[in-house]
């Protein structure tokens, strides 16, 4: 049976009502549940879960979501494929190096750019992934298995993230191995490079006293000679075409030398001001600074000169010239840059400007004779560049590396036999003077020689050369650090520019001068060692890249534990700190002398303006050096909770006088070496700690006092501003004496010791009379205020004599001593 429904305008409006009500129920069923709203009731649940539509409904939920966009850029990926490929490439390479320094090198500097890369790429994407990962959080945990659907956007915008996420973690992995593999390959290549240096030198070649090297020289020489005859024949040759050219530019060449070397010793020449004149060690240090460039100056110009005029006319074109030309350029250079050096230092004629104290006979010889060695060590450079550029046969090298080092060790042998005289006046040194330089080098000497009999000949050339670099560069070091020294401190015989600038324009007593100096002269002799270390490192074989990483991790940053420390950024630390309390020190002078003047403000608010000055610098000073050192600020509310719980537990006198030492460290109501009274005792401070001050009496009794008690109770200072110090001595003179006669008297004796300062003047008061006698005190005002005993008996004596010699009755005299300040 068929049923047919009509179609009216009434059924039409209830069927579209239903599936509005359908609609509402779904969109409502698809919306999130906040943890404040009710749980849906099961009727709820049940009608969800009845009405027809539900499932055609959440389809558009199940439907497959948009590709997500890769998130690294395009040349983030080539670097990472870039870096990959590179160090997989190195790492074959290396594998299959056995003996080539050169590749090494090179590889060095491949490895290097993938660790720089590497670095900078992941540095770059760190922040990226840590924004996301923020984001990730903000959304909340992923719903349970169980647990309702999240809403749709959620549920892709999660997805987005995690794709995001996982493509940026993926790729900060990959860089993180790739850089862990390049320090792993810079390691093996810095052992690899170590094995083969180690395995050149120790490599045995024929020994010069068994006859298989002359065999083979014999047998060489001819082929040798053919090749020199033949390059020298063919530079002659061009020579003889162009003579008229390289004779004008030869002696346009010796001219010119001549006439700038005369210019050169007559700028140099030292004028001595007046007979007797000796200058101090800093003005002939800087003096030998510039005297010896220039005076370096005529021989590289002219070598330079006669280089570039010989490639103009076209006699550096020949294959092997060129190169033979440039290795006998440097030759010269490295001569003549040695020898103005050694001239400025030991001066041979004219000792008032002389660095070294030698005589003149020891200063020439020894002058001449490291000059000697310069030109061996020239040559030899020379020749072996031109070995190498001829193809010399290694019997050929093998004896000219025997010449060099021979002859370097017989020079060498030579200075070590030189006695190193003090002055033409002194008594003759011995000839192993200074044992702590000379046996040092006798073992040299004696090695090089040994290495080459024995046949091991790169080690002795190798000994030889790096000698006489390691030589210069000592040398040069000690001077610079010899200058350091006479900048920065102050000679007993004078006082230095230095000096009275930071005294005169800054106001800083001895002290502080010593202090800022000591400061000085410790950051200029670290950046000193900084410089001449790697510049021996190098001398000696060791890479410049390794020293680079070696320099890099130890200034900045290398790891202890979890802690990371920076030497750079703690001396920075310290440099801050110490600038900016000088600039403290200076804001606080400035305003003693221009705002904080007695006429212009009360004293009491001065000083309470000045000490809160004072203390601000400090703890501003303080947190910015220890922020830019790297510590962490917070962690001190870590050790003050530390000490409240010690304090707690019964600490609280340790505190107490540890605090109390820090503030007689910063404040300095007492320090070392005042003269201070401490209830019935007295004497001089000799230390002060943090728990405690040690006071030694004059009976040289040890009084240990806590510092608690020098903060809270009341201490007398004798000497806390300056020695200065007042004595008042206390007399009575018979019934009938002329008061103003005692009072002359005592006024003459205490204006004519030495001791006593005429500013303020000495005063006697005539105090009052009885019927049996007068009394009178004297007062004066001494510098020192430790000579006060001695002054006392002085005036004692002078002032009983002079009462005895002018009639007047000897009187009783009592003494009492009170502070300077008791004159107010």
């Amino acid at each position: 049976m068929t049923l047919y429904v009509a179609n009216t305008p009434k059924l039409r409006s209830m069927r579209a009502l239903g599936a509005l009500m359908v609609a509402v129920l779904l969109v409502l069923g698809a919306l999130p549940v906040r943890a404040g709203d009710a749980t849906p009731s099961m009727d709820a649940a049940k009608a969800t879960a009845a009405a027809p539509a539900a499932p055609a409904a959440a389809a558009p939920a199940l439907a497959p979501a948009a590709p997500i966009a890769p998130v690294l850029p395009p040349e983030v990926n080539d670097t990472i494929s870039k870096v990959v490929g590179t160090m997989e490439g190195a790492e074959k390479t290396l594998t299959a190096i056995k003996g080539v320094d050169t590749d090494l090198g090179r590889l060095r500097d491949d490895i290097d750019g993938v660790i720089s890369k590497t670095t900078q790429t992941a540095d770059g994407l760190r922040p990226r992934l840590a924004d996301i990962q923020s984001q990730i959080d903000r959304l909340g945990p992923a719903p349970a298995k169980d647990a309702p659907p999240e809403a749709p956007t959620t549920a892709t915008e999660r997805a987005r993230l995690a794709a995001e996420h996982s493509e940026l973690s993926g790729a900060i992995k990959t860089l993180e191995v790739t850089w862990w593999r390049a320090r792993q390959a810079i390691d093996k290549i810095t052992d690899l490079r170590l094995s083969l240096f180690v395995r050149s030198l120790t490599e045995r070649m024929s020994s010069p006293l068994f006859p298989a090297l002359w065999t083979n020289i014999v047998r060489d020489a001819p082929a040798v000679m053919w090749r020199l005859n033949y390059n020298a024949t063919d530079w002659a040759t061009s020579i003889g075409r162009q003579w008229p050219a390289v004779l004008g530019i030869l002696s346009a060449a010796a001219l010119l030398y001549l006439l700038l070397k005369a210019v050169a010793y007559r700028l140099t020449r030292y004028r001595v001001p007046h007979p007797g004149f000796k200058p101090t060690f800093f003005e002939r240090a800087a003096s030998a600074a510039w005297i010896a460039p220039v005076r370096a100056i005529p021989g590289v110009a002219i070598a330079f000169g006669v280089y570039a005029a010989f490639d103009y006319i076209g006699l550096l074109y020949y294959p092997t010239a060129a190169p033979a030309s440039t290795a006998l350029l440097r030759a010269v250079l490295i001569y003549v840059a040695v020898a103005a050096l050694l001239n400025a230092v030991f001066a041979p004629h004219q000792p008032e400007r002389r660095l070294v104290s030698l005589s003149n006979r020891a200063a020439r010889r020894i002058c001449r004779l490291l000059k000697l060695l310069a030109a061996i060590y020239a040559a030899d450079l020379f020749f072996t560049a031109v070995g190498q550029i001829l193809y010399f046969p290694l019997s050929i090298s093998v004896v000219q590396s025997l010449i060099a080092s021979f002859g370097f060790a017989g020079v060498l042998i030579g200075l070590l036999l030189t006695p190193f005289e003090r002055d033409d006046t002194s008594a003759p040194e011995p000839r192993d003077y200074p044992r702590w330089l000379k046996l040092p080098l006798w073992v040299a000497a004696g090695g090089i020689i040994l290495a080459c009999l024995l046949g091991y000949v790169a080690l002795g050339r190798f000994l030889s050369q790096q000698i006489m670099m390691t030589g210069v560069i000592a040398l040069v070091a000690t001077l610079l650090f010899l200058a350091i020294r006479a900048f920065t401190r102050e000679s007993s015989n004078g006082r230095n520019s230095v000096s009275l600038f930071l005294e005169e324009q800054i106001g800083l007593d001895a002290t502080r001068r010593q202090q800022l100096g000591w400061l000085v002269e410790s950051l200029l002799t670290v950046g000193l060692a900084l410089v001449a270390l790697p510049l021996m490192m190098l001398q000696w074989g060791f890479s410049g890249a390794d020293i680079r990483d070696w320099i890099k991790s130890i200034l900045f940053g290398f790891e202890i534990g979890q802690f990371k420390i920076s030497l750079v950024r703690i001396v920075i630390g310290i440099a801050l700190f110490m600038g900016l309390l000088f600039a403290t020190r200076l804001i606080q002078r400035r305003l003693r002398d221009s705002v904080l003047v007695p006429p212009k403000m009360d004293a009491g608010i001065a000083n309470s303006i000045d000490t809160a000055v004072g203390y601000a610098g400090s703890i501003l000073a303080a947190m910015v050096a220890i922020s830019y050192a790297g510590f962490d600020i917070t962690n001190l509310a870590i050790v003050a909770g530390a000490l409240s719980v010690g304090i707690g537990f019964g600490l609280q006198s340790i505190v107490n006088n540890f605090v109390s030492g820090l503030i007689l460290l910063i404040e300095r109501p007492i320090k070392v070496g005042d003269w201070v009274v401490v209830g019935n005792e007295q004497g001089n401070v000799k230390r002060i700690s943090v728990r405690s001050t040690e006071i030694e009496t004059f009976d040289r009794a040890s009084l240990i006092v806590p510092n608690s008690e020098l903060i809270t109770g009341r201490v007398l200072n004798w000497t806390h501003r300056n020695a200065l110090g007042r004595v008042v001595l206390k007399f009575t003179a018979g019934a009938n004496a002329d008061p103003r006669h005692v009072i002359d008297v005592l006024t003459d004796c205490a204006n004519k010791h030495p001791d006593i300062l005429r500013e303020p003047a000495p005063l006697a008061v005539f105090e009052g009379f009885t019927a049996s006698a007068t009394e009178y005190s004297l007062r004066v005002l001494l510098p020192d205020i430790n000579r006060g005993l001695k002054v006392q008996s002085d005036l004692r004596i002078a002032i009983f004599e002079a009462l005895r010699s002018a009639g007047i009755d000897a009187p009783v005299a009592g003494a009492a001593v009170t502070p300077v300040a008791a004159q107010a």
